[in-house]
């Protein structure tokens, strides 16, 4: 202890030589003691004494620097034990830092040797003791020379050294966090910083989940040095690897397992949120971090969108969003990669090819929607841009106003775009059940845009609204006051989204009187509004109020009459609906709604129609809404049974000025009468008759089937001259008087048809009322028929009178029954009766084209007119029905004996084949998920069990049995255009069967072989048959080598260009003839291969996207990476090669003038762009020095130049020539019509030689990438190519030789000149010689050519 102090005291005067020979007289083991003793003891000061023993260890002297290596060695041990508190190891650190420089090189090697056997063994515990390590390994960088393996080096090459054998060691995981933070100090070339870092990054999956932040965070710091994308790369691969991974076992794990599964997925999901925060921040600090992500993700998007749409960097890119200067960037690229990903999901499921190139890896919305269910556990700072992309998505996919319509009909199609549009609603609707920090936002935000886009369609926004408040009305209730801000811009919306809104707000409204309340004050300013769409939306608003707030009792229904006032409720703000108080409520709305009766037509239309679905769903209403409505009908009923017509529709029209407008739509009145009575008779009949109030309903109900029962009766008697309609009246719609009679018409032909439907509903198959039904259609028909001749006779003035099919107001319930009867019905006592409708066969293709107005209308907006139409349940009820009526019509028909049948009745059938086709087109695009529904329905085994792909398959062979026999019977019972709709429904069917089956197979075998041997020369027979073969082979095989022997076919049937040709009248398909071959076949050919081209473009861009992305996975000849690369190339290749044997026949074909050559020219300028991408694949290929060109590519270059572009030229010369000498031959007389013909002529030979410079372009695009490749590859490519002889202009020669003949002297000289001039501006050889020469006497496509042909192409595919 003595002397510890005296070496202090010493070492504070200052005096070294003194303090030197004090040292020299301890031994180091006695230093080292001393020190640790000190360090134990915790309240002396090692610091000082470790002073005193440097201060007295000169570095000059061979002692002192033993001295001081043996301290720094023996505090080094100290740091690492643990033994010192933060302070004195700090301070400890600091005296060893300043005298570090002072070590000789090979001590210093001493020193790092003994950190990095430290590092290996495991010993390091804590960081303090790092601190040091980066001064001694910049010391030794500094030494000028060091020896090392028995030779001297550099102490910069030392110090790579040193760091080459710590990053391959192995670490221990307790020392990597201090090992990370510890090489922030060290100065690090960029290769040595590369090789630190993807260090660190392999020691991720070593370490436990909650030390990765941490490691992160020093990640980040370091990345301040270099290479932030690899630091961003490395971690984002790790946690989508983890995300992976955890999926998985999710997906395997058993119920046993599921607590500790759960206890994992929080870890894990809090990691990512905390490493995700990490990340931002830094960010924030260094933008050119957020700038290295978002390239990051850019350069992935093509190769791998379903890395970039990972749920890891889905939130990572979220929470770089909110960063102002990286949102809009982001947020596009977001949007941009999701429509993408839908695209190319789509390009993968209807291209077998295209999926075994890029196999389709993973459900774009499941991985985003995973983002969502991620967020929950703490991602608070992601929450936020999840909302701001749910409506991106919604603002920038939603439906677009066509025309200024902001009324969007659903498409029965599914689109990427509609695709990217409901995830962004899935996206907000998971986001608002999961956080409730946003749910006042998101309900915000979607009224804000129902109420604002006043000229955009606003449907997907009121369906999320809807959706919303369906999945939690309750929490919505704090959201009350921003819903009643928005009704109060409901009388300024366009009425079908101010409806859906209403609709979307029901369930709020019984749980909220309040609000109920404020709905009522607003409808009923609105009625009386200026504006007839304010007028419209308060009607649809009272009638939703009415269906959704049922009466169960209470007031007496005798004061139907009664007005009554809102403040007659009691209501609370929060408190439930009371049913019992209702009446009141609904009886008030009833006496609002009968303002309307004296109202414009279109507010009235919509009251009729809603009136009949008051009543189903609020019965007790029954007697105020017939009271109404016979009050109405009253108004224009002539009571007087003598006279006709019972109806007056004078007061139906209201005229101002010249103008003639629709005031009352009767027969709506009507409709809505008899639906409502025959509801009310019904509602009967199932429930007991109750006493004191039924005398008053009684009476409006037997008084309102007395009108309809005289209305029949009368209407049957009068004529079409009592409504002053017949032929010789006015329908012309120029004047006041044809619009009367037009609309007269139209109310005549409504009330025929409501009578109809009212004797059949009540006539219980009696043959009085079908008989007054026969009668009430032949006035029908008589009245239609003159509407149609005068529509007719105007047209053939020039003058259109514009009458169209008026839209029947049969219902759909009703068209079915009738269907079902008339087609179908065998009960014994039912046909008598209904032999009175049977015999009118024109009735039954009345009521068949009622039916197939209903399915057109449902196939185009998913829903129809009349009762019932808006109700997709019982839509796909009545489908089902109708289809099978149909589908055992139509099989009947077929199989009727040909003597038995009659002209009627085949016309009857057709129209049921029709019908049935548009049905099963329905029933597979918008109820797919109720294919095995309807298939039951159709069926007439009810007791077998089949699965969905047995069920297809059993109806599919039924309807090729079909087929079939329309095929083998005689074309004059059943025409081959009956096949078009029975392809139609087997390629329906057909996308709904697995490809991968035995039956799929089979089905296409079936289709190639209908197309192989049948001859037709029906155009639409061909077409659909071949679009379905196109379809069909798609999707389980290649479709180029199906599109090569067409082209084959079209050539041999065509002929050449070269008319001295002769080609082989010899094709694969029986269907492909001179009539079907151009324009039919070709142009479905030429749409084919420009899909299938545009497939192969994007392929070679995923390839060459993969080959950027990853250029040292490519560039290494032992991976696995460039044979997938090379299997990739190969199948392009031949690919390519068979499209340019195709595009050979094609080419040498006589293609006639017009439509054909347009799409010719336009899939060539399509197939050399592919081409030309080709070659510029392996022009980056080269670039990057990541591989070399495939002999087979040499073959398909040699294949263009030989079989594809001489014969181009020689085509465009064809072409114009047939276009001049057409127009020559139509130019001779002076005649209207030629000179119409000429005028045409002209423009489609314009048209056409716009298409000719883009195609030259094209081809020298291609020639002149070929050339940069051949620089490239030391390859010369251009072998076969020879330079263009066609272009947009061209030297007359003629016309030259004239000019130079009229300069030219008379000397031989010049005239030699003058004949090489002509020699040189010939055109390519003529083909002829050549295939007189090759093949002697044999036709282009023999046999012998033929097998030449293919060898070339073998030789290419090689």
């Amino acid at each position: 202890m003595n002397m510890e102090k005296k070496l202090l005291s010493v070492a504070e005067e200052g005096n070294v030589g003194e303090l030197a020979k004090l040292l020299n007289g301890f031994g180091q083991d006695e230093i080292g003691t001393m020190i640790t003793n000190r360090v134990m003891r915790g309240k002396a000061d090692p610091v000082a004494l470790v002073r005193a023993v440097l201060l007295g260890s000169p570095s000059d002297d061979s002692e002192g620097v033993q001295r001081r290596f043996h301290v720094y060695k023996h505090c080094i041990e100290l740091l690492q034990s643990n033994e010192m508190h933060s302070k004195m190891a700090s301070e400890m650190i600091g005296i060893l830092l300043l005298e570090a420089d002072a070590f000789p090189g090979s001590c210093l090697a001493e020193l790092a040797a003994i950190y990095i056997d430290s590092i290996k063994n495991g010993t390091i515990t804590n960081g303090k003791s790092l601190d040091l390590f980066p001064k001694i390994i910049s010391a030794l960088a500094a030494q000028e020379v060091i020896a090392y393996g028995g030779s001297e080096v550099t102490g910069s090459e030392y110090k790579s050294h040193l760091l080459n054998t710590l990053c391959s060691s192995r670490w221990d995981s307790q020392c990597v966090i201090h090992l990370s933070a510890m090489f922030r100090d060290i100065t690090m070339t960029m290769d040595e910083l590369r090789f630190v870092i993807n260090k660190l990054l392999r020691m991720f999956k070593d370490l436990d989940m909650e030390e990765l932040p941490p490691l992160v965070y020093q990640l980040l710091l370091l990345s301040t040095k270099g290479h932030k994308r690899l630091v961003l790369e490395g971690i984002s691969s790790f946690f989508v690897e983890q995300d992976k991974i955890f999926m998985e076992k999710e997906n395997k794990q058993q119920n046993s397992e599921f607590i500790e599964a759960t206890t994992n997925s929080d870890q894990l999901r809090q990691t990512e949120g905390n490493i995700i925060l990490h990340i931002t921040f830094a960010i924030k600090q260094d933008q050119e971090l957020g700038r290295e992500f978002i390239k990051y993700l850019k350069g992935i998007q093509l190769c791998s969108p379903s890395q970039v749409l990972a749920p890891f960097n889905v939130a990572l890119a979220l929470s770089v969003g909110k960063i102002h200067r990286f949102e809009d960037q982001t947020f596009d690229f977001l949007k941009t990669t999701i429509l993408k990903s839908f695209k190319d999901r789509e390009k993968q499921q209807d291209s077998f090819w295209v999926n075994e190139m890029v196999p389709e890896s993973c459900i774009v919305a499941e991985l985003v929607l995973q983002t969502v269910k991620n967020s929950v556990f703490g991602w608070d700072h992601v929450t936020q841009g999840l909302v701001q992309l749910g409506f991106t998505l919604m603002d920038a996919f939603g439906p677009k106003a066509a025309f200024g319509k902001t009324e969007v009909v659903p498409s029965a199609q599914v689109t990427p775009t509609q695709e990217a549009c409901n995830l962004g609603a899935s996206i907000l609707l998971d986001t608002f059940r999961a956080h409730e920090m946003v749910r006042g936002e998101i309900l915000e935000q979607i009224l804000n845009r129902v109420v604002t886009k006043a000229t955009s369609p606003v449907s997907h926004y009121i369906d999320l609204l809807a959706n919303t408040i369906k999945s939690a009305p309750q929490i919505l209730l704090e959201s009350l006051p921003k819903v009643r801000d928005a009704f109060d811009y409901l009388s300024f919306l366009p009425p079908k989204s101010a409806e859906g809104l209403l609709k979307a707000v029901q369930p709020l409204m019984k749980i909220s009187m309040s609000l109920k309340d404020s709905l009522l004050l607003i409808l009923r300013k609105a009625m009386f509004s200026r504006q007839i769409d304010s007028r419209k939306i308060a009607v649809s608003g009272f009638l939703l109020i009415l269906q959704h707030f049922k009466v169960l009792g209470g007031l007496p229904s005798s004061q139907a009459s009664q007005s009554f006032s809102s403040s007659q409720v009691q209501v609370d703000v929060h408190a439930r609906y009371n049913p019992s108080s209702n009446e009141a409520l609904c009886l008030e709305i009833l006496g609002n709604l009968r303002r309307c009766l004296t109202q414009q037509a279109d507010v009235r239309l919509i009251l009729y129609e809603g009136l009949f679905g008051v009543l189903c769903r609020n019965t007790e209403l029954s007697q105020g809404i017939v009271e109404m409505v016979l009050t109405q009908l009253k108004r224009y009923y002539e009571y007087d049974q003598d006279i006709n017509p019972p109806l007056n529709l004078d007061p139906c029209i209201l005229q101002q000025g010249d103008q003639v407008y629709l005031s009352e739509p009767l027969a709506h009145l009507l409709c809505c009468a008899q639906q409502c009575i025959t509801k009310v008779s019904e509602i009967q009949k199932k429930q007991s008759e109750t006493e004191d109030e039924e005398d008053a309903h009684e009476n409006c109900q037997s008084d309102l089937e007395d009108m309809l029962e005289s209305l029949t009766r009368r209407m049957i008697k009068s004529e079409m001259e009592d409504f002053e309609l017949d032929k010789s009246a006015d329908f012309t719609l120029g004047g006041s008087v044809g619009v009367k009679n037009n609309i007269f018409a139209i109310l005549v032909l409504g009330v025929y048809e409501v009578l109809i439907e009212y004797n059949f509903n009540i006539g219980d198959f009696s043959s009085n009322s079908f008989q007054q039904i026969t009668q009430l259609f032949d006035n029908h028909r008589k009245l239609s028929d003159v509407l149609k001749e005068k529509a007719n006779a105007g047209g053939k003035k020039g003058k259109t009178t514009g009458n169209k099919t008026a839209r029947s107001l049969l219902s759909i319930k009703l068209v079915c029954r009738m269907l079902k009867s008339l087609l179908s019905d065998n009960v014994p006592s039912h046909q008598e009766s209904l032999g009175v409708l049977r015999q009118n066969a024109d009735f039954t293709r009345y009521i068949i084209s009622v039916a197939l107005q209903k399915i057109q209308q449902i196939t185009d907006r998913g829903s129809c007119d009349g009762v019932e139409g808006n109700e997709t349940e019982k839509l796909f009820r009545y489908c089902c029905s109708i289809a099978r009526v149909f589908l055992r019509q139509y099989t009947t028909d077929v199989q009727t004996p040909e003597e038995n049948k009659k002209e009627r009745g085949k016309h009857v059938s057709v129209m049921c084949l029709e019908g049935l086709a548009s049905i099963v087109q329905i029933v597979c695009t918008r109820y797919s998920a109720k294919i095995a529904d309807f298939l039951c329905a159709l069926g007439e085994r009810d007791g077998e069990e089949l699965d969905m792909e047995d069920r297809i398959h059993q109806h599919v062979k039924n309807f090729q049995r079909l087929v079939m026999t329309v095929l083998s019977s005689d074309h004059d019972d059943h025409p081959v255009k009956e096949i078009v709709p029975l392809v139609h429904i087997i390629g329906s069917l057909s996308k709904h069967m697995k490809t991968d089956g035995q039956q799929f197979i089979q089905l296409h075998a079936w289709v190639n072989r209908l197309f192989t041997e049948q001859a037709v020369d029906d155009h639409s027979t061909v077409k659909v048959l071949l679009m379905t073969l196109f379809s069909m082979t798609s999707r389980i095989q290649n479709t180029v080598t199906l599109i090569r022997d067409v082209s084959q076919d079209i050539h041999s049937q065509l002929g050449d260009i070269d008319q001295e040709v002769e080609v082989e009248d010899k094709t694969h398909f029986a269907m492909v003839t001179h009539r079907t071959a151009a324009p039919c076949i070709l142009l479905l050919v030429l749409q084919q291969m420009d899909k299938e081209l545009d497939n192969t473009e994007w392929v070679v861009g995923r390839v060459k996207a993969d080959l950027q992305a990853n250029p040292e996975i490519n560039a290494g000849e032992t991976s696995p990476g460039p044979t997938q690369r090379e299997n990739h190339e190969k199948s392009i290749c031949t690919r390519l090669g068979i499209f340019i044997t195709a595009f050979h026949e094609l080419v040498q074909s006589a293609i006639p003038s017009g439509p054909c050559v347009e799409g010719m020219l336009k899939t060539l300028t399509k197939m050399y762009g592919a081409l030309a991408n080709m070659v510029k694949y392996y022009l980056t290929m080269y670039n990057q020095r990541s591989g070399h060109m495939s002999a087979r590519f040499e073959k398909l270059v040699k294949l263009s130049g030989t079989h594809l572009t001489q014969h181009v030229y020689a085509m465009i010369t064809y072409i114009q020539a047939a276009q001049t000498g057409h127009i020559q031959q139509t130019g001779g007389k002076k005649d209207k019509k030629k000179e119409a013909s000429v005028v045409t002529g002209k423009a489609r030979v314009l048209k056409e030689s716009k298409f000719v410079p883009n195609l030259i372009f094209a081809i020298e695009q291609y020639e002149r990438y070929l050339i940069q490749l051949s620089k490239k590859s030391k390859i010369n490519l251009m072998e076969h190519m020879k330079l263009s002889t066609s272009r947009d202009f061209r030297i007359n020669t003629v016309v030259l030789q004239e000019a130079l003949e009229q300069q030219a002297s008379s000397s031989e000289e010049e005239n030699e000149e003058n004949s090489d001039h002509e020699q040189e501006n010939q055109p390519p050889p003529n083909k002829q010689a050549k295939v007189t020469d090759t093949q002697t006497s044999k036709g282009k496509l023999g046999l012998r050519g033929k097998a030449k042909k293919s060898k070339v192409v073998d030789n290419a595919a090689d």
